[in-house]
């Protein structure tokens, strides 16, 4: 068998760093991507279109021990760069980042920024970011590729099939706390937490629920009224995500707490005799009502489904209400004083054959006249929200796509698409053409009838009063214009900023295009060329090329031809760009009000 080879470059890990930033790092000195990299090294456990996660929690310790060898490190050395997964379960363990940190390490990750509760640097008194300011999604949920074409400490978050977000991390805004705040102690005591691969996640779970518990209790209104709205948020965000249900932590509290409180007797003198409901006990126990329920099955107490309690009928009045008067489940529910579902339940146990889903509701009873079209008739009648289909298909012929139209709507575009094809089932007809690339939606034939109908005195008049307040409002020209620019995307048409724009309006700018725009302006005092923007951003030539065209034509660059002297010899003279003043200006407010806006929703 041959002898292991060792790498010929190495980088030393730091203190506490975490697996994936070495191994970054390791990747970068040698100038090769990171899943180059991690093929060089024989790690076939880790496909290069992993999570990162898979490095932290999931590498076996013979892969450690090779890797140590690969690198000549001590052996053991690499274990304090990883975790163990049983702190994390089936969930990807989230990643924060404090901006100070990375711009003072170079760009560096501590294996403590993947923990469930670390939410504060206790270096710089702040609280972690959670996501990248630019594009709003966590930066290294997915292994970096090409890291040796990025500066260290950059958002890898893959924006494209070839482009990255390559926002700058360490000059985010710093989250500061001060260096006494109730969180920032408690950090530091749970980051004295021992960890290491082969850690009992039950030992661990204990510490960090005593320290999170006595933080909790600890914090005063004035504690949180102290902190920035951006702080507030951050906090609320990661002390939920720490001890939420579904997380390992989060369902180790509830299973404690809920046997700790939850004892047959107390079951028996609350919920059997005292007559509480499960949804109130477990909103007093602070545990969710799905724990509650399998606790008490599993303990054999009787639970009733939805929580209703059998009450007493009188069967033959129940009969000739629901049979003869044909009331609905919920008034006769209303009137004895209990939940629809209980009276169902007895329905069924004395024999009785409920009628349709919906049949008692006077909406579908309804008969229309006849000199009313007989498409809105088939929409409308004996059926349910038949009016608001035909008022969605109505707004949605104004719009170039169906997600434009459910973003105005304010609906997902499935629950929209959805409800038009059963506004096209019901017409026995197709109304409208899906739309194609850069080929908007359009009504068909039976579309435009079925427009022109709507548009009539008394059809306007009977939607009105069947919608009342909930009709939707036919969009303006703005909201018109607004999602086709939208729409056009890359082919969007960029704002010429010789035509003087309007004063006030925002200049439009395709979203493929900021990438390049950041380097102009973090250059803005010297001129670039297209080999040094594809050198330091990592965007394609062909790509450039046509990017800097399209700026040139609407007024936002100017360039020149590099002189004989400033280029000697037969050397293929360069094209140097600028950006003007006015596209200074437009650009760099539009830059910066994307990363307010995604900075504050966060």
């Amino acid at each position: 068998m041959s002898e292991l080879r060792t790498l010929a470059i190495r980088v030393l890990p730091q203190p506490g760093e975490s697996l994936d930033s070495w191994l970054e790092a390791l990747a970068r000195r040698s100038w090769t991507s990171l899943s180059a990299l991690l093929d060089a090294l024989g790690l076939p456990e880790v496909p290069a279109r992993e999570r990162t996660s898979r490095l932290i929690t999931s590498l076996p310790e013979k892969a450690l021990r090779r890797l140590e060898q690969q690198v000549t490190l001590p052996a053991c050395r690499l274990d304090d760069a990883v975790l163990p997964s049983e702190i994390f379960g089936r969930r990807a363990p989230g990643w924060r980042f404090c901006p100070q940190c990375l711009h003072d390490d170079a760009g560096r990750w501590p294996t403590l920024w993947w923990l469930p509760w670390a939410f504060a640097c206790t270096k710089h008194h702040a609280l972690l970011h959670r996501v990248c300011p630019s594009c709003g999604r966590e930066p290294r949920y997915f292994l970096p590729r090409a890291v040796h074409l990025h500066p260290p400490g950059h958002c890898m978050r893959r924006t494209g099939r070839r482009r990255v977000c390559g926002a700058d991390l360490s000059s985010a805004p710093q989250l500061s706390l001060g260096h006494s705040h109730p969180i920032v102690q408690t950090q530091t005591e749970i980051n004295s937490i021992g960890l290491h691969p082969f850690t009992s996640a039950d030992a661990v779970f204990v510490e960090a629920d005593c320290l999170l518990a006595a933080l909790a209790e600890s914090l005063r209104p004035s504690d949180l009224r102290k902190m920035s709205t951006a702080c507030r948020s951050a906090w609320e965000a990661a002390f939920t995500d720490a001890i939420k249900s579904n997380s390992p932590l989060g369902s180790w509290r509830f299973h404690e707490r809920r046997t700790r409180i939850l004892t047959p007797e107390f079951l028996q003198r609350e919920y059997t005799e005292g007559g509480k409901s499960l949804a109130t006990l477990a909103r007093e126990a602070g545990v969710p009502i799905a724990h509650v329920v399998r606790h008490a099955k599993n303990l054999g107490v009787a639970v009733h489904r939805g929580g209703v309690r059998p009450p007493a009928f009188n069967d033959d009045w129940l009969r000739e209400q629901y049979l003869t008067h044909k009331r609905t489940g919920r008034d006769i529910a209303e009137e004895v004083g209990t939940h629809r579902e209980a009276v169902r339940r007895r329905l069924e146990q004395l024999g009785v054959q409920r009628r349709p889903s919906g049949r008692s509701i006077p909406a579908l009873m309804t008969k229309l006249d006849t000199s009313i079209p007989p498409d809105i008739r088939a929409v409308v009648e004996e059926t349910l929200h038949g009016w608001r289909r035909l008022r969605r298909f109505q707004i949605s012929i104004y719009f170039p796509t169906l997600a434009s139209s459910a973003n105005y709507l304010d609906l997902r575009p499935g629950t929209l698409t959805m409800q038009l094809d059963q506004l096209e089932c019901a017409v026995g007809a197709e109304l409208f053409r899906r739309s194609v690339r850069h080929a908007p939606q359009s009504p068909t034939r039976r579309g435009v009838r079925l427009l022109h109908d709507l548009d009539r005195d008394g059809v306007r008049k009977l939607m009105h009063d069947a919608l009342g307040s909930r009709i939707e409002e036919i969009p303006d020209q703005d909201a018109i214009s607004a999602a086709i620019a939208a729409a056009d995307g890359e082919r969007g048409s960029l704002t010429n900023l010789r035509s003087r724009p309007q004063h006030g309006a925002r200049p439009f700018i395709p979203l493929p295009m900021l990438p390049l725009l950041r380097h102009l302006l973090a250059h803005r005092d010297q001129e670039s060329y297209a080999a040094q923007i594809h050198a330091t951003t990592g965007i394609p030539m062909t790509t450039i090329f046509k990017q800097l065209k399209r700026l040139e034509e609407a007024g936002w660059l100017v360039s020149r031809l590099e002189t004989a002297d400033e280029r000697q010899g037969s050397r293929r003279r360069r094209t140097y760009y600028a950006l003007t003043p006015s596209a200074r200006q437009a650009a760099g407010q539009h830059i910066r009000t994307r990363y307010r806006s995604s900075h504050l929703g966060q």
